[in-house]
């Protein structure tokens, strides 16, 4: 017997409920259900496999991030101060740990920003200390990140410890991209949108120590499941505990995450507008709201009194600047490449997606934003417009506060993203897809991940170079500890396990 498209088979042991914010109730048997774990623990396996096939310190500034990992988790937010200079820039400080870590300086320096080299092994700790005191370049970075990464560095200045750090990191964005999707699924919603926002690019940032995986992790499960808390629906305690921890993350990953969480927030609100707003609901969360205003006032202070100690006077102060206009002409010039490395850039902004891969990206994206464009409503419309026209206001920001720090620009892809996931998620919050064109979006998801993390074992195996993409099986100059076949393989198993999981069982179309 077929049965209706979007309804959930009797069989099925995920919760039930229609699309306007009606109460949910379990079926019978769900309180055995396993469909949470099995998404968390596919995508944890898919992060996993890229943190291991990459080498240390692959990931933007992961050297600096792990050292101030290692100083915030033995109590030194900050450190000592280093002035600044060009080599050194205005957050640079001096941490009294075990000197040995700051041989991770060291570590990335044979392969970084030349994708035609391949990397290296420094093992952390194996050669002579760099610096002693050790020094950080995100010293005056906000710590609560670099609280969760530093539990991986208890094992002292060792790759083990590196290595633990990133698997810290992908665990909990694995937890907040398990929530978001186990969220739509149990409410029988598509969740083509989170899979379109979740690009090898996020799955790369979130398999390195950086802060721009939890940042964005927070935001797609924030863009997910904040509008039906702020509608007042059902929802269970362990998804208002995520969202709020989702909130403080995404305000406290970066020094500007305030402005980020204001603008995501503001955007949400635009955007739940025609379902309205339960105050009445919201404010029986006081705890979800304290945790969300104590977050920002921090991050404000700490922006002003911390980030910002010695950004004024600038030491390219009497280096003259570009008007404002040819400024601001100048960064929108920069968005193109901005946008190609929100998808996914493997490296230190030197290994791209390649280009095949961008445009079976960009295919799949512009197919599913036509047909989903016309079904949803104006406001929708207007909320993806906002979002957009709002992330490239933040890019600017960012570029010009970076500009006037060090006559350059500094924004880069993954800033963005936090903002930019929200167009696809926003899209789709509430569309009624078939199983068929759900199965088809996350089987081009699998090849394009896939793809990417055979490009980016590429690059650090052999280099990027013409010709040589078959090189990595037969000459490879560095491979990963679990050897390069065996890396491809798990990557394999892992990318179609997450969109098996993820996409609703059970529909015939």
């Amino acid at each position: 017997m077929e049965e209706a498209r979007g309804s959930i088979p009797l069989s099925s042991t995920i919760d039930v409920g229609d699309l306007n914010g009606m109460n949910r109730s379990y079926l019978p048997g769900a309180k055995h259900d396993f469909g949470f774990l099995r998404i968390f623990l596919a995508i944890l396996a898919l992060i996993m496999v890229w943190s291991t096939m990459l080498p240390l310190f692959a990931g933007p500034d992961e050297h600096s991030n792990f050292i101030k990992s290692a100083a915030v988790i033995r109590g030194q937010l900050v450190g000592k101060n280093i002035p600044a200079s060009p080599e050194m820039f205005y957050w640079t400080t001096s941490v009294d740990i075990d000197p040995r870590f700051s041989t991770a300086l060291a570590g990335p320096a044979c392969f970084i920003f030349v994708s035609e080299k391949p990397a290296c092994d420094v093992p952390v700790g194996s050669i002579a200390i760099v610096s002693d005191p050790p020094w950080t370049q995100m010293g005056r970075y906000p710590p609560i990140v670099f609280l969760v990464s530093g539990v991986g560095t208890l094992f002292g200045p060792r790759d083990l410890s590196a290595f633990a750090s990133r698997y810290v990191v992908g665990l909990l964005c694995a937890l907040f991209l398990a929530v978001s999707m186990h969220g739509l699924r149990r409410r029988a919603r598509t969740v083509v949108g989170v899979l379109i926002a979740v690009t090898p690019g996020v799955i790369f940032i979130s398999a390195v120590n950086n802060t721009s995986g939890v940042e964005i992790c927070s935001a797609v499960l924030l863009w997910t499941l904040l509008p039906d808390l702020l509608a007042g629906e059902e929802m269970s305690r362990f998804e208002r505990f995520a969202i709020g921890a989702a909130g403080v993350f995404l305000i406290g990953a970066r020094p500007l995450g305030f402005v980020s969480y204001g603008i995501v927030l503001a955007l949400i609100v635009c955007a739940s507008w025609t379902n309205k707003i339960n105050i009445r609901s919201l404010l029986q969360r006081r705890w979800l709201l304290s945790t969300q205003l104590i977050a920002m006032v921090f991050s404000i202070w700490w922006f002003v009194r911390i980030y910002s100690f010695q950004t004024s006077p600038s030491y390219v102060r009497d280096t003259p600047g570009l008007p404002r206009g040819e400024l601001i002409m100048e960064t929108l010039s920069h968005l193109p490449e901005v946008i190609r490395q929100s998808y996914g850039n493997y490296g230190w902004l030197d290994t791209p997606t390649s280009t095949p891969a961008l445009y079976l990206a960009a295919a799949m994206a512009v197919t599913v934003f036509i047909v989903q464009w016309r079904k949803v409503s104006q406001g929708t419309r207007l909320t993806a417009l906002l979002i957009i026209a709002s992330a490239i206001a933040f890019g600017i920001l960012v570029d010009i506060q970076m500009y006037s720090f060090v006559r350059g620009f500094g924004l880069q892809g993954r800033h963005i993203v936090p903002l930019l996931v929200g167009v696809p998620i926003v899209l789709f919050a509430r569309a009624d897809w078939r199983a068929s064109r759900e199965y088809w979006v996350a089987s081009v998801w699998t090849i394009l991940m896939i793809w990417c993390g055979a490009t980016a074992l590429r690059r650090y195996s052999v280099g990027i170079k013409p010709g040589n993409q078959l090189e990595m099986f037969t000459n490879a100059v560095w491979t990963p500890k679990i050897g390069i076949l065996p890396s491809l393989v798990l990557l394999a198993v892992a990318a179609p396990a997450v969109a098996l999981v993820s996409v609703r069982p059970g529909q015939k179309t």
